[in-house]
């Protein structure tokens, strides 16, 4: 059967987070009272007993939440389950909203622990519709899979314009938003990668501000349908070019590439 095992939460990102026996999850948040909720696609995280009775069996003295998981399941394999499937909890509905994690530099799990599987095997979801949830409460795995989109842009610049014509225009799941850690678009590619093959996100719009991030696209094996839009594997690329440079990004640069 597919319960959940514990619930945890913390005041503080990356942290060993406290197992609490019930909570409320907040519609388009996440869990109350959590370091991790916030508008944002990974709003629940979530990791199964097994793979923690995993890190058990190499010798590490962890527990459930010891990895800044919130939902720690038993009996399901989370690592099989898509982007964009429900999932149900009592009358809470949940959207998967990433697989694994990149992790730059080791966090404090990863000191303390000797080591951290939620990179590998955890995952992170949306709420779509809230409600309260307790330790013990069966999971239900929807057939339902719904797309998703994302923003790969400079850090701050500011784009809630953009993701509500996204939102209008595409009705996705949920908009993801993915930094980019330097004007010369280092890890454009790799960001790109990630999100078309492991994410399967059907829409991903590059707010290039610099104008800099063409040369990343030119040298991707991408077939161009139209101006300034791109297909690679089942992903279409919106390369946002603003008029001028700005870190506001303005919804009439962008209402021409989604017709």
């Amino acid at each position: 059967m597919k319960t959940i095992k514990a619930i945890s939460i913390s005041d503080q990102k990356g942290m060993r987070k406290k197992n609490i026996d019930s909570t409320h999850l907040i519609a388009d948040f996440g869990l109350e009272n959590d370091a991790h909720a916030g508008d944002w696609h990974r709003q629940v995280s979530l990791l199964a007993e097994e793979s923690i009775q995993s890190m058990r069996d190499k010798g590490l003295d962890v527990t459930a939440g010891n990895f800044a998981e919130n939902i720690t399941t038993e009996g399901v394999d989370l690592t099989r389950i898509a982007v964009g499937t429900h999932i149900t909890i009592g009358e809470t509905q949940l959207v998967i909203s990433q697989l694994g994690k990149i992790c730059h530099t080791p966090c404090a799990i990863y000191h303390q622990a000797g080591d951290c599987v939620m990179p590998r095997e955890g995952i992170f979801a949306v709420v779509k519709r809230g409600g309260d949830i307790k330790v013990g409460d069966p999971l239900e795995i929807k057939s339902t899979v719904t797309q998703s989109a994302a923003i790969i842009t400079e850090k701050g610049t500011q784009t809630t314009a953009l993701k509500t014509l996204i939102e209008k225009k595409c009705n996705p799941a949920f908009v993801r938003l993915d930094t980019i850690n330097n004007k010369k678009g280092g890890t454009l590619k790799a960001i790109i990668e990630d999100l078309a093959s492991t994410q399967k996100t059907k829409d991903i719009f590059i707010i290039d501000i610099t104008g800099e991030l063409g040369l990343t696209l030119a040298s991707l094996p991408l077939t161009k349908l139209a101006s300034n839009r791109y297909s690679y594997k089942e992903s279409t690329i919106y390369h946002c070019r603003p008029m001028s440079p700005s870190t506001s990004v303005q919804v009439e640069d962008f209402e021409t590439l989604m017709h």
